[in-house]
């Protein structure tokens, strides 16, 4: 599951981040996820990883 998650972009429903140092910054999309259509927040991952990923 991991694998097919970071093969996406980030979206609406889709979010990295690269470490819990900002709480308020998760808990932020965990309350528009939960406002909205749900979401996965991948925690530990950077958006440089996820481009490496790609390739």
């Amino acid at each position: 599951m991991i694998e097919s998650l970071l093969l996406q972009e980030e979206s609406k429903i889709l979010e990295f981040k690269e470490n819990v140092s900002s709480p308020m910054k998760i808990i932020k999309t965990a309350i528009a996820f939960a406002n909205t259509a749900g979401g996965t927040i991948v925690i530990g991952i950077e958006n440089k990883m996820v481009t490496r990923w790609h390739h």
